[in-house]
């Protein structure tokens, strides 16, 4: 895993953020994630990951040592060396995730206690050009 890029905010990241990844795959992308961490142990709240190989995306959480049960779309908005823009937005009970402006996921939080996801990193087969955090006004 080629780590990309990676965030921390001690308040927490959900519910309110919001994440906007513009980037390129390289020419041999296999795949590229985007993982939301919590704080204090080695759980993944949220796990996104394109994958080139299968025209698929890919959502999970990681708790208790384990991975919990796959979520697919293949509502695939990627292609190799083409500019993306991945906004990952979260509120009180979703993911949400648009690319390219246009919406491909919907991932409901499998995690109780939303402040813990602190951290936030990019790693494997893209070209990152920019990442904006943001909060969101209404938070």
């Amino acid at each position: 895993m080629a780590l990309r890029f990676e965030a921390s905010c001690p308040e927490g990241f959900c519910p309110g953020w919001s994440i906007t990844v513009k980037g390129q795959p390289a020419v041999s992308a296999k795949s590229f994630e985007i993982n939301f961490l919590c704080d204090m142990d080695d759980r993944i709240a949220f796990h996104f990951n394109p994958r080139f190989s299968d025209l698929d995306i890919i959502c999970n959480t990681f708790k208790s040592n384990r991975w919990g049960k796959e979520e697919r779309s293949n509502t695939f908005h990627f292609d190799a060396e083409e500019p993306f823009q991945v906004e990952i937005f979260s509120d009180r009970s979703h993911f949400h995730v648009f690319v390219d402006e246009n919406k491909v996921v919907q991932y409901q939080h499998r995690i109780e206690d939303l402040q813990a996801i602190t951290r936030v990193q990019i790693v494997n087969d893209i070209s990152i050009t920019s990442v904006e955090i943001a909060k969101k006004p209404d938070y």
